[in-house]
């Protein structure tokens, strides 16, 4: 019986020296920057402020196709976003109240949906977003290619004047205070 407690110990401490070199070696391995789920937007590219605005068609939520010059005349907020990014999911509900506050003064928030229709349905009913959403499936990440969002990164927002110029272009989170700001230069 004396004979086991050693061997016991031996397996113990056996054990206990493999898992901590394998926490050691977990713990030297490169982490990926975010998880899988989360995609992460770059530094915006601002060699398209003071350009036109590039055309595009989408379908709206009951497929209508929409164009963006609908909303011609207005300042808008395009924001290219998806239920599954967490970042672009924090903003909306501040992009639903800007759009109240300055609504009658010109202003627009349109989304641009890389998800599927049902999927931007339920997320805008649960948040209370009223404002238009176009669904892009893969024609989106074109037309985000063409408004500054070459990585394809998550939320990206395009703020547009009155005359079609893009104004600013933001890669990732856009908080109410920077967008406020910004529309107080436009508005």
């Amino acid at each position: 019986m004396t004979r086991g407690i050693p061997v016991a110990y031996l397996l113990v401490a056996l054990g206990a020296a493999l898992a901590g070199f394998s926490i050691y070696q977990w713990s030297r391995a490169p982490q990926p920057a975010t998880s899988p789920s989360v995609a992460v937007a770059p530094e915006a590219p601002q060699d398209l402020l003071g350009a036109p605005r590039p055309a595009f068609r989408l379908p709206d939520l009951d497929g209508r196709p929409v164009s963006i010059s609908r909303w011609d005349g207005k300042v808008i907020l395009l924001n290219f976003w998806a239920t599954w990014c967490p970042p672009c999911r924090e903003e909306m509900p501040e992009f639903a109240q800007t759009q109240i506050e300055f609504g009658a003064r010109g202003f627009q928030v349109v989304g641009v949906a890389l998800d599927r229709p049902r999927a931007v349905a339920r997320f805008i009913e649960e948040i209370g977003a009223d404002y238009p959403q176009l669904i892009g499936h893969e024609n989106a990440i074109a037309i985000a290619d063409r408004y500054g969002n070459a990585s394809g990164g998550l939320p990206h927002s395009v703020l547009i004047d009155r005359d079609g110029v893009i104004r600013f272009i933001k890669a990732g989170r856009l908080s109410r205070r920077e967008l406020i700001d910004e529309l107080s230069k436009l508005l």
